[in-house]
């Protein structure tokens, strides 16, 4: 079973196979049977429950590559990708704790997991102070700090930026507007430490791996064109603590000295599967400053792609 709870998205799906073992067939060839891989639509019933109040949805078969998520192509059968979903009246909320309900139609006991969602993550840095809040990669810091607090459900962050620039003719007249998608930061972990019930997520992105990403995406400005940043948006994707069990589960046997055989890492009562939440906080706007742009005119990784303020 796999499942991660959003509160941004309108629907929530979940997906839930069957191991397999044939002692005549290899397992590469049964992997290609769709009814090795699945329940019977009439076998299983599942259910999402909030817990604080109990209110229960039950979820839905849907064929995945029919609600826009195909399968990847590869060992498993892509067709149908049979997949459970909410309706989307049930709505997700940051900090409310769900139980994931999988009813067994043979008379065996349910299966079950639990998650909390984390609440909205507050952004503190950069300041969101200001009108229009201001972010920099100026030559003469060492990185730019992005803080983020959160509480006890939030542990691994993701950070993004959309940057959006205008390309203008020397005149200054816009020719196009454009939008280019930078992953500043992969599972960057909050500290442990608690104020209050408070964690802090705490980065510092280093200016040459915004440079960087600006030189590999964009061409030298041709020679009747300059570029000006529009503005960007800072997007934060925070998930939950059973990510942090998985990750920490798999480390601590990776490598010449762990185990010959990893364990499986689940947080479902029977079974094997990872039933988690995240939460995304998005700030939108933010001003590139001048001092960036200067920066980048005397930059030799950057020098060339005729940026101005």
């Amino acid at each position: 079973m796999y499942g991660i709870l959003s509160p941004q998205d309108s629907a929530q799906y979940i997906r839930i196979e069957k191991a397999f073992l044939d002692p005549d067939k290899s397992a590469l060839e049964i992997a290609q049977i769709v009814d090795s891989l699945y329940y019977p639509e009439n076998s299983i019933a599942v259910y999402l429950e909030r817990t604080d109040n109990q209110t229960r949805t039950q979820l839905r078969r849907v064929d995945g590559a029919l609600e826009g998520y195909p399968r990847e192509p590869g060992v498993f059968a892509g067709a149908p990708n049979w997949l459970y979903k909410t309706d989307a009246g049930f709505l997700i909320q940051g900090g409310k704790t769900y139980r994931l309900i999988i009813e067994r139609k043979d008379g065996r006991a349910d299966i079950t997991a639990e998650t909390t969602v984390p609440k909205d993550f507050v952004v503190v840095k950069p300041s969101l102070a200001t009108a229009v809040p201001v972010i920099s990669f100026e030559k003469n810091t060492p990185g730019t700090p992005i803080q983020v607090n959160t509480d006890v459900n939030g542990y691994f962050f993701n950070i993004t930026f959309r940057v959006r620039y205008f390309e203008k003719n020397l005149n200054g007249t816009v020719a196009s507007t454009n939008e280019l998608v930078w992953q500043a930061a992969t599972n960057v972990e909050r500290d442990n430490v608690s104020n209050n019930g408070i964690y802090k997520m705490l980065e510092s992105i280093p200016r040459n791996n915004f440079y960087n990403f600006l030189a590999n995406n964009l061409q030298r400005v041709a020679p009747n064109r300059y570029r000006e940043f529009k503005n960007c948006d800072l997007i934060i994707d925070g998930g939950g603590i059973e990510i942090k069990e998985y990750l920490d589960t798999y480390n601590a046997n990776n490598g010449l000295t762990g185990a010959e055989v990893f364990p499986n890492y689940t947080n479902i009562s029977e079974g094997f599967g990872i039933f988690t939440a995240k939460y995304r906080t998005v700030v939108e706007g933010l001003k590139i400053d001048s001092k960036t742009v200067d920066s980048m005119r005397v930059s030799t990784i950057t020098d060339t792609l005729g940026f101005r303020y």
